[in-house]
């Protein structure tokens, strides 16, 4: 589907992804304020060890986008029924917490990415590559013993920790595993089939998505696991734990996470039986006290300079990008919103291009759809 005030949008990605390679493929769905208006494929779903030819259907492994879509949105539907305080602290929901400041860490600032904790650790070198998977109750534990950098609340670290914990906590307010939370409360009511987690072999999960291997997106040659991944998890701690994180795990298609932005678009005019338009607006604003940044509840908003989200996006603007090389960025003033999935660590992570092309492709976006 490729709109005629698109076309340039379209060329872009055809000399970026298969002319110059810059990644193996990609999908790009763009959402304006009357529905969708561009859904295309490019390039190649896998390059090694066969090339496969990159569709719209395409599952990818969303990486980081787990948190907003997954995590932030599910703390908003349970705060939302009461079940959930995000001024609580986490010794409301993990015991024992030893260190006294971090017992005060709140929800809010696991969210807003100001729990003090690191930013990430290699947790899964501590295990064997073959073992079984461990608990997310275990693996919150060690989160929990790590040394905070900065005191609860002074600045943002962005933290996989963090969302690790939420994971947890998100389970002990549901009295569910976090994958058929996801399902119960989100895919299912909105009639969404591709979108959940993929529970690692060996875990008896409750719920995972089943699709074909062929209609993965292909990650990278894994040096740890010493295959390519494809329909596996790529973050190494997620894959430690089963395939299911607050913080990574979710796969889905750039249609299925459309339809949950649409159901944001909704919420925010109070058309929505998922997300409340007050919730939605307070976990995109901002928590920029006591020092100044760019994290929302869960989302990140557009930074002056550099920004990921190009040029254009109004203030009231919220998304956030995975280390695969997927991303989802929302204009809500303007009720526009671009999808934008690539397999940039397909074979190797070492590939830096998305950070120049994701926002050329936002900025190509809005000076075609908008001008």
């Amino acid at each position: 589907m490729t709109a005629k005030g698109l076309k340039r949008v379209d060329r872009l990605l055809r000399d970026k992804i298969e002319g110059a390679r810059e990644v193996p493929g990609a999908v790009l769905l763009v959402r304006g304020p009357d529905g969708v208006v561009f859904r295309e494929a490019y390039g190649l779903r896998q390059a090694v060890p066969a090339e496969l030819p990159m569709t719209s259907e395409t599952l990818f492994d969303l990486a980081s986008l787990t948190k907003p879509v997954c995590a932030s949105l599910l703390t908003l539907i349970m705060a939302q029924r009461g079940r959930l305080d995000l001024d609580q602290g986490l010794e409301a929901w993990f015991s024992p917490v030893k260190d006294p400041a971090k017992r005060r860490i709140t929800v809010r600032q696991l969210l807003s990415n100001r729990s003090g904790l690191p930013g990430w650790r290699p947790f899964y070198q501590e295990h064997p590559v073959d073992r079984q998977p461990i608990s997310t109750d275990m693996l919150s534990q060690r989160v929990l013993e790590e040394p905070l950098e900065v005191p609860p609340g002074k600045e943002e670290i962005y933290s996989d920790l963090g969302f690790l914990l939420l994971g947890s906590i998100l389970e002990t307010a549901s009295g569910r595993p976090l994958d058929s939370l996801f399902q119960e409360e989100i895919a299912r009511p909105l009639g969404l089939s591709r979108i959940g987690y993929r529970r690692a072999q060996g875990d008896s999960g409750a719920t995972a998505v089943e699709v074909e291997e062929e209609a993965v997106a292909a990650t990278e040659d894994c040096p740890w696991r010493k295959r390519v991944l494809t329909g596996e998890v790529h973050d190494e701690n997620c894959w430690l734990v089963g395939g299911v994180g607050g913080h990574a795990g979710l796969f889905s298609t750039a249609e299925d996470l459309d339809r949950i932005v649409d159901e944001i678009f909704q919420g925010l005019r109070d058309r929505s039986g998922l997300f409340a338009a007050g919730s939605l607006k307070a976990f995109f604003q901002r928590q920029d006290a006591p020092s100044r940044g760019t994290w929302a509840l869960g989302w990140d908003t557009p930074s002056e300079k550099g920004s990921a989200s190009g040029r254009h996006y109004s203030k009231n603007s919220v998304g956030h990008n995975g280390f695969t090389g997927t991303s989802l960025w929302m204009d809500c003033d303007r009720n526009v919103s671009v999808v934008f999935l690539t397999n940039r660590v397909h074979p190797t992570r070492e590939n830096s291009a998305i950070r120049t092309l994701r926002p050329q492709v936002h900025d190509a976006v809005f000076e075609e759809l908008l001008t």
